[in-house]
């Protein structure tokens, strides 16, 4: 029986997919069910822990010897995360920081590209911060790294715990087993954000994940770039570390009570596609895709994870590009003032991905079917200096007095909320970190040459009084 039901997602999505015929340069890696072998999971396997199945908050059988076969370093205990990397970095740091005694200063130390879970794991456990002085990628002008040379080692003394943005979003790595190992000998537990590095290691042409340098904990995204379910993730933990049965307790608090087989199944489906994995192909295309793009005149930057490649045109914006790009339904990831950002497919034989649709649409790009005015944005970004010193967070309580102050005359107080530039979307400041004088003055440059800033309003800036 057909039903006449007012399905607006449904009906969006039979659009994009059956009158567009789109091509995904983006995630999740399965990119639109083209890579991997998710055909084979079937809808009717959307079970619960049913007789003969199992617990996944007291796994005893499949989801144990499924999760025993994810451990990439017989060091670490490996689990499935259904609820995101979200739910992985939220189970690190409040299971590190928990029912631990409140010592004076700064208990965890960040970077500033920090995702918004781990903020959000700061706020709930109330923990002062220490924002670690980060270095600007000269390719992207986006943060990567730690400025070790530069950190507060008298602030260093209280952290408890630090946790590492590993590559960042841009495909960006830099001395990973380094930075561990300098945390680590003043005893402080490594958390490391992989988010965007789940396929790391995959093969040696790509780069070395941070579980072979001996990090605390390690959370993935495997939906990220292996062929699996958007919000399926994996967690690793060292089995010495201090912290682990609290790390799992809170693990369990925090998935659902309602465990999602599609997902595990979807998460292993993905691990086997891992250890499977043959390069040649990917390779292959990726070079024959850059060499594509070059000859249509784009410049193609190459980061340090092959998976990714920045494109950018000395006519356009990156938004410009991406507009071009989808006027051809083709997808990118994200794009800002200077590059729009695609994220390849594990190309491999066998895949379903519309490869040579894609060359042909590419090849058919004509410039002038977007505006070809410069971007503002592209002239004022350069105007505006990233905020890579150190800083600290002090917990606030929401009882604490606010109020509206020019940023003028901002200088001195802690900002309410976070203070971000769009694009590129990263906080120039963070929420309750002190605001200095060098970032007024590069907020009221920015501004006054067109920028837009996240967090002002009619010139007024939220602070604590």
């Amino acid at each position: 029986m057909k039903m006449n039901l007012n399905t607006p997602i449904l009906n969006q999505m039979k659009a994009h997919f059956e009158d567009l015929e789109p091509i995904s340069l983006h995630v999740p890696g399965h990119h639109y069910n083209t890579i991997g072998h998710l055909n084979e999971i079937q809808f009717k396997y959307d079970v619960t822990e049913i007789e003969g199945m199992d617990d996944y908050h007291h796994p005893e059988s499949i989801i144990l010897e499924s999760e025993r076969k994810l451990t990439r370093n017989q060091l670490y205990e490996s689990r499935y995360l259904v609820g995101g990397t979200t739910s992985g970095i939220l189970s690190a740091i409040l299971g590190v920081l928990h029912n631990h005694q409140h010592v004076d200063g700064h208990r965890i130390a960040i970077m500033r590209n920090a995702h918004k879970s781990i903020i959000n794991a700061i706020n709930i456990a109330k923990a002062n911060t220490y924002i670690l002085p980060t270095k600007i990628s000269e390719i992207t002008n986006e943060y990567s790294g730690v400025d070790l040379d530069q950190v507060n080692h008298d602030i260093l003394k209280n952290v408890e715990v630090v946790v590492l943005t590993y590559p960042n979003y841009f495909g960006e790595t830099y001395h990973i087993k380094e930075v561990i190992e300098f945390f680590q000998s003043r005893n402080i537990v490594t958390i490391i954000d992989e988010a965007h590095g789940a396929h790391f290691d995959i093969s040696t042409s790509f780069p070395s994940s941070s579980i072979n340098y001996g990090a605390d904990i390690i959370v993935q995204s495997y939906h990220k770039t292996l062929p699996a379910f958007t919000m399926s993730s994996v967690m690793h933990i060292r089995k010495d570390n201090l912290y682990i049965e609290d790390v799992w307790r809170m693990y369990s608090i925090l998935q659902s009570s309602s465990p999602s087989y599609m997902l595990m199944l979807g998460l292993e489906h993905a691990h086997q596609f891992y250890l499977d994995y043959d390069e040649m192909l990917f390779f292959h295309r990726r070079q024959e895709l850059i060499d594509i793009f070059r000859k249509k005149g784009f410049q193609v930057s190459i980061p340090s994870d092959p998976l990714k490649l920045l494109i950018n045109h000395q006519e356009l914006s990156g938004f410009q590009i991406a507009e071009l790009l989808a006027q051809h339904h083709i997808y990118t990831e994200l794009s800002n003032e200077k590059f729009s950002l695609i994220i390849l497919p594990l190309w491999h034989n066998g895949d379903r991905y519309p490869f040579k649709t894609l060359v042909e649409r590419i090849k058919r790009l004509k410039i002038e079917t977007v505006a070809l005015e410069r971007i503002i944005i592209k002239e004022t970004d350069s105007l505006l200096n990233k905020n890579n010193s150190d800083g600290v967070i002090n917990y606030r309580t929401q009882s604490d007095f606010k109020k509206w102050v020019p940023i003028s005359e901002s200088e001195g107080y802690f900002s309410v909320q976070p203070i971000v530039p769009y694009p590129p979307g990263i906080p120039l400041i963070m929420q309750g970190e002190e605001i200095k004088k060098t970032m007024i003055e590069g907020l009221a440059q920015y501004m006054s040459n067109g920028g837009k800033v996240h967090g002002i309003k009619e010139g007024n800036i939220l602070v604590y009084q």
